[in-house]
């Protein structure tokens, strides 16, 4: 789910520009489950830093987290972008989490003349983006928390297709953006406001490697970590900085004039939310992940082998060794 509109690229042409490639250290084949847009330049900037220490970076854009999933599974791509920890549990795959890209952030609006909180909700519609996305889990863990059922979840891919929904009138209660809920709010405050929500740091989406390839590749996988982890410990103190990063290695070209204003606002939100975890998440993410699955009944929290069944965290403490002492 994306935070600003999605513009289709192909990953090699767009780290062409700016970028003088090193002596080869490997290739990392990166499936992604949608194509990229501003929200992704700490990751694309970070996919051109470590192509300039040797890394080839490969992203493909598939159509779902399952199909990205399986990609990596059947060893198609070495790496995944994603939410990987029902297929990891059902499967018992041989993949594990190493990086926490971005973290929950989404805003439950509603249409307050319909629903003033979320007892009202009882029996109603609610929409999220997809089955077994962030969203849905999200509403299914404030059912419990408020003790309330809904009639039924609905789907409605697409944030900005959901703004638009909602002014429609077409729906009345789901889970946006940050971005996104502020534009829905903002274009009519008496009618839509924002609901109450908890306090999490659960996943939006994680980084994550088949372990044969992360045993056979180390060297490749601890430089993408450190490039992202410099990426966004650089996009925290400053915000404007992935903009800036972005002109000066023709990353996204394609992008809109409206689209590159926002940029700089877009993370000085993010950063304020703490999306963007400067540690790479770790076991506090880990936990955080398995904690908020099994509150919605989509993990055992019992499963055998605890965390370590879902993340390696070694190449992430060797990243952020190596850049700690940068």
């Amino acid at each position: 789910m994306k935070l600003l509109n999605i513009v289709g690229i192909v990953l090699s042409v767009a780290l062409t520009g700016g970028v003088a490639q090193a002596q080869s250290v490997g290739k990392i084949r990166i499936a992604e489950a949608d194509s990229f847009s501003a929200e992704d330049l700490p990751q694309l900037i970070a996919y051109a830093r470590a192509k300039q220490r040797g890394v080839e970076v490969q992203a493909t854009a598939l159509k779902s987290d399952d199909i990205a999933f399986q990609a990596v599974l059947n060893g198609q791509m070495d790496m995944g972008v994603g939410d990987s920890y029902e297929a990891i549990n059902n499967l018992k795959a041989p993949i594990r989490n190493i990086y926490q890209i971005r973290k929950l952030a989404y805003v439950p609006v509603v249409d307050k003349t319909a629903y003033p909180d979320w007892k009202s909700l009882n029996g109603q519609t609610f929409v999220v983006h997809s089955r077994g996305s962030g969203t849905e889990t999200m509403a299914q863990i404030m059912e419990k928390k408020s003790g309330i059922k809904f009639d039924k979840i609905s789907y409605v891919p697409g944030s900005e297709v959901r703004v638009v929904a909602m002014q429609r009138g077409n729906i009345k209660a789901t889970y946006l953006d940050l971005t996104s809920s502020k534009v829905l709010i903002d274009s009519d405050p008496k009618r839509f406001g924002a609901l109450p929500v908890q306090d999490q740091d659960a996943s939006d989406s994680t980084f994550y490697v088949s372990t044969k390839f992360a045993e056979a590749n180390p060297r490749a996988v601890q430089i993408l970590l450190e490039e992202l982890l410099k990426a966004v410990k650089a996009t925290a103190a400053d915000p404007s900085w992935p903009a800036a990063q972005r002109k000066e290695l023709k990353l996204l070209p394609d992008l809109a004039e409206k689209e590159v204003a926002e940029i700089t606002p877009y993370f000085t939100r993010a950063v304020a939310a703490g999306i963007f975890p400067v540690d790479g998440g770790g076991k506090t993410a880990a936990q955080a992940d398995v904690d908020f699955l099994s509150l919605a009944g989509k993990l055992k929290s019992e499963t055998s082998g605890g965390l370590d069944a879902y993340w390696d965290f070694k190449p992430l403490e060797a990243a952020s060794k190596a850049v700690g002492a940068k």
